[in-house]
């Protein structure tokens, strides 16, 4: 699966893991993004292949749970590193080039969404992280 930011110097290929599709409505997702949510795809670090622009690349620590990458130049937010010594990442489904039938399967952080948010109540949802994701961080 192929992956490029808005100005598309950066370009980078990945597997999805699991299919495993979140809407992430905390405060730190929602500024970082710009939106109500962060919609994230689940992968691999060892996945991860720059086929462009990797010199671009910048990260931000917003949280002990990892780091936040973006281009440098457009400001697009591409991925997430899950903490030290993770083999998981998280990357923004709306930085996906390639064709896909990748859907949000889960809202998580619900408990601390914004009130203009909407939320989409047909994907199962937790206040917090589900006991699942332990396993990507």
């Amino acid at each position: 699966m192929k992956g490029k930011c808005l100005c598309e110097r950066i370009e980078f290929c990945f597997e999805p893991r699991d299919d495993f599709v979140l809407n992430c409505f905390c405060s730190i997702c929602r500024r970082s993004h710009g939106a109500s949510c962060a919609t994230q795809v689940m992968s691999k670090k060892s996945s991860l292949v720059f086929i462009s622009g990797e010199e671009y690349l910048k990260e931000y620590s917003s949280s002990d749970m990892g780091l936040r990458v973006f281009c440098s130049e457009c400001g697009s937010r591409l991925m997430n590193y899950a903490a030290r010594g993770s083999q998981y990442m998280s990357v923004a489904l709306s930085c996906i080039s390639s064709k896909h039938k990748l859907f949000p399967s889960v809202n998580i952080q619900v408990g601390s969404k914004s009130d203009w948010a909407h939320i989409d109540e047909s994907l199962e949802s937790f206040d917090a992280l589900p006991p699942n994701i332990g396993k990507y961080f």
